[in-house]
């Protein structure tokens, strides 16, 4: 029953993604804001087309995510999926 249990509890941690990818966090962010401003708001990126100059990151799972496009490490555009 323990191990049960555990596994259940395991399985939506995995689920859940990152808590920091919702609608509330999507909506602050402003064109202009810097890369370290969201890593500091959303954590690390799970995905980032280049991370020594990117120009796209992703936040989040292929079903829940933010999606921000940079020039220079500014935001220009965001997009959303799933919040």
């Amino acid at each position: 029953m323990k191990t049960i249990t555990l596994l259940i509890v395991a399985l939506l941690l995995i689920g859940c993604g990152n808590p920091k990818v919702n609608r509330t966090n999507y909506h602050m962010i402003d064109v202009g804001m810097r890369l370290s401003e969201l890593e500091h708001m959303l954590g690390q990126p799970d995905w980032c087309d280049d991370y020594q100059r990117p120009t796209e990151c992703r936040w989040g799972t292929d079903d829940k995510h933010i999606e921000v496009t940079f020039v220079a490490r500014r935001v220009v555009a965001t997009k959303s999926t799933g919040l």
